[in-house]
């Protein structure tokens, strides 16, 4: 089983629900208990980490990597606590989570244009966080996701996003989801979508990430050459105890030649800031 264990319909019940209630430093403690008995128990969990760890740093010491996926793992187990925590905020609260934002200047820049806006991001850091403070400032964002293998985590999901005005689209479930995704950005809209995990069936370009061969969704590329959208790539990363934003310069695709060239880039971003925050990478399937 490569899911983890915190990713299950019980566990998001829990925290979207009840976690509020707690304490910070006791949600918190609690869900360090959780990290380490799933670390033990979730070998395919961990064998993935592990092997997509080992492809951002090829030289670690065997020692040095088991610890860093220990720390993920923990990591993530805080990430889930703080969705459930922000779920029961108010928008002023919500907007304090995010203490700055490199780069801010690109999402003006983009907002200015006026074309609607295709957000990519990968499993780093916060990625939720970052689409409901956009939704808690009234910007129509819509997140592109696929069917879990659990629709109740779907639901529930869907649920807590939609508090902050953030719509849920999910690709698979009617053959029109590209329509919808045009109709959104051509209504000026925001399209957020994370590409560092492929599924099968879709459309897709093939690069290099971590000196890998690695397919990626040649989706947010097209609709930038269809659009006119810019693509920005950000992520929502934590720093200490505080979260930070941050926002890359915007690239549009004019072309359809180039899709490949505008993922590599994109790639290389990613690339530098999981090697800054490998420990926030939370992607237990292997790339």
């Amino acid at each position: 089983m490569s899911k983890h264990f915190l990713n299950i319909p019980a566990m998001y019940r829990l925290v979207t629900r009840w976690i509020g209630y707690l304490p910070t430093p006791l949600s918190y403690a609690i869900s360090q208990h959780i990290a380490d008995l799933s670390y033990a128990l979730y070998n395919s969990a961990v064998k993935n980490v592990k092997q997509n760890l080992r492809l951002v740093f090829p030289d670690l010491p065997d020692k040095n990597l088991s610890r860093l996926s220990r720390k993920l793992f923990r990591n993530y187990s805080k990430y889930i606590v703080d969705c459930g925590r922000f779920t029961n905020f108010n928008k002023k609260a919500l907007t304090e989570q995010i203490v700055c934002y490199e780069g801010k200047e690109n999402l003006d820049e983009v907002l200015y244009m006026n074309k609607g806006l295709i957000l990519l991001t990968a499993h780093l850091g916060n990625w939720e966080l970052g689409g409901m403070f956009f939704g808690s400032y009234g910007f129509k964002i819509n997140v592109l996701t696929l069917p879990d293998e659990n629709p109740e985590i779907d639901t529930i999901r869907s649920r807590y996003r939609s508090v902050y005005g953030v719509k849920t689209i999910t690709v698979g479930n009617t053959p029109f989801s590209m329509l919808e995704m045009v109709r959104a950005l051509d209504n000026k809209e925001i399209i957020a979508m994370l590409i560092d995990r492929y599924h099968a069936g879709l459309d897709s370009i093939t690069t290099d990430f971590f000196h890998k061969h690695t397919l990626f969704p040649r989706g947010p590329f097209v609709l930038s050459r269809l659009t006119g959208a810019p693509i920005l790539v950000a992520f929502v990363v934590k720093e200490k105890n505080v979260y930070k934003g941050i926002i890359e310069r915007p690239l549009i695709v004019t072309h359809e030649d180039e899709e490949c060239a505008t993922l590599k880039v994109v790639v290389k971003i990613f690339e530098k800031y999981i090697m800054l925050y490998p420990d926030q990478w939370y992607n237990f399937t292997p790339i």
